[in-house]
Parts: structure tokens; sequence; C-alpha cells
């Protein structure tokens, strides 16, 4: 009894130890100072409120080096109404690291789940490839993903899929060309001079359209995506999947 007794103490010490461990890790410790600092401007989650910008997924802010993040959490923006926080190197670090990763594209992001299996449902179960294409295969219809896994963060990359019409990638809003001769065409505008524009419609096929035949032009505000329909398993699958792309 007495033994079992020491190796329960042990245990529960090793226990608390890793707990205290973990607690005090630079990325909890970055974490809690986020918490204290910059959620009630920037947002619990890093996506931005009504006093402040986003952090996470943000361009300008994946853009800039470490150094000037550094500076910008030192010195603030004072024009902007962001306060310098004169605080320890380490904790500086720290917290430059956790925007970093807010940013990282998710090629460079540890990402669970069966690719393999996101594959499979990628080209079947969810008709992806019926609108976009991957390394020359599916359809032209939506943005080519080829290259999504180092044009977006993880978090993005899940918004799009749950999301579609919070964020429309550019040269994908659709719309509706109503033509003088009462004819319509649907799709999206690839380009637009003063006297003509040109029009993909959703089977892929390009339209030169004068200007002097269009009545009037409609833009939707939800995208030609609908949400991904997915259980929890295969959503985590799918997004493995598009990381490696």
């Amino acid at each position: 009894m007495a033994v079992l007794r020491y190796i329960t103490i042990l245990l529960a010490t090793l226990a608390a130890g890793s707990l205290a461990l973990a607690q005090n890790s630079p990325a909890a410790d970055a974490q809690e100072t986020y918490g204290k600092l910059c959620a009630g401007c920037h947002g619990a989650d890093a996506h931005g409120s009504q006093q402040g910008p986003g952090l996470a997924g943000n361009p300008g802010v994946r853009r800039r080096s470490a150094q000037s993040l550094r500076n910008v959490i030192l010195k603030g923006i004072p024009a902007a109404g962001m306060p310098p926080f004169p605080l320890p190197d380490a904790t500086v670090d720290a917290l430059v690291a956790l925007v970093k990763s807010l940013n990282a594209p998710a090629a460079d992001s540890a990402v669970p789940g069966d690719k393999e299996a996101g594959k499979e449902f990628f080209f079947g179960k969810g008709q992806c490839a019926s609108c976009h294409m991957v390394y020359g295969a599916g359809e032209p219809i939506g943005p080519d993903l080829s290259n999504v896994a180092r044009e977006l963060t993880v978090d993005q990359i899940r918004q799009a899929l749950l999301q579609p019409s919070a964020q429309t990638t550019a040269g994908y809003a659709l719309v509706t060309v109503r033509l003088r001769d009462k004819g319509t065409l649907r799709g999206f505008v690839r380009n637009r001079t003063r006297f003509d524009l040109q029009v993909q419609d959703l089977k892929g096929v390009f339209h030169s359209i004068s200007l002097d035949r269009v009545a009037a032009i409609e833009e939707e505000k939800q995208s030609l995506m609908p949400p991904v329909k997915a259980t929890p398993e295969e959503l985590q699958d799918l997004i493995a999947y598009l990381h490696t792309l």
C-alpha cells in the first residue's frame, strides 16, 4: 500500500509539473498577454472589432517582418489610436510569434486529418472539382486551387468552405448581365473597358459584349459556391488535403 501511495503521489506531482510547464510556455504566455492587452481591440479570436483590425489572415500583417511587428508592439501606432506596450523582450517575442502563426500560409501549418480521404471527398462526394481545378484536373468555373495553401491560412480555408460569401475571391463576384434584346448572361466579369466587357459564363465560356448592347449589370452579393456539406471529419480531411496544394 505504501508503494502504491508513493507512485500515486509521484504521478500527481509529475502531472502538476507538466501542467505548470504548459501554462508557463511561451505560447501560453502569449495567449494570456494577447487576451489582456490586445483582444479588446483586435478581437478575442484575432478577427478584429470596431476598435481595431483583425490580426489573423491579414495580408498586411503577413508582409511585415518580425522586427516590424516588434516595433509596432513596443512603439504603438499613435495616429491609429494604438498605444505603445513597453513589454519585456521575451513577452514581445512570444506575441510576435503568435501573430506570425495567425498569418502562416496553410502549407506551413500542421493540419490533422486524412489528406487522401480529403482528396477523395474533393473529387467525389463533395463535388468540389465540378467548379475548381487542381493541377489541371476539374472544371475552370471557380478559382484554381492549385496554390491555395500558399495563398490562404488554414483559418481562411475553413471560412471559405463554411462561409463562401463572407469573402469573394477577386474576379469571381457573380453578375447577371441584362441585354437590350431581352437576353441575359450570368457569370463573372473578367475584363471591362469603356466600350465592352468580357464575361465568363457558368460553363466556362467567355463572351465579349459591346456595352451598347447592355441594359443593366446586376451584381450578386452571394457567392456561387454554397457552404460545403460535410461531416466534421470530412471537413477536417478536406482541409488536410487542401493544405497540401
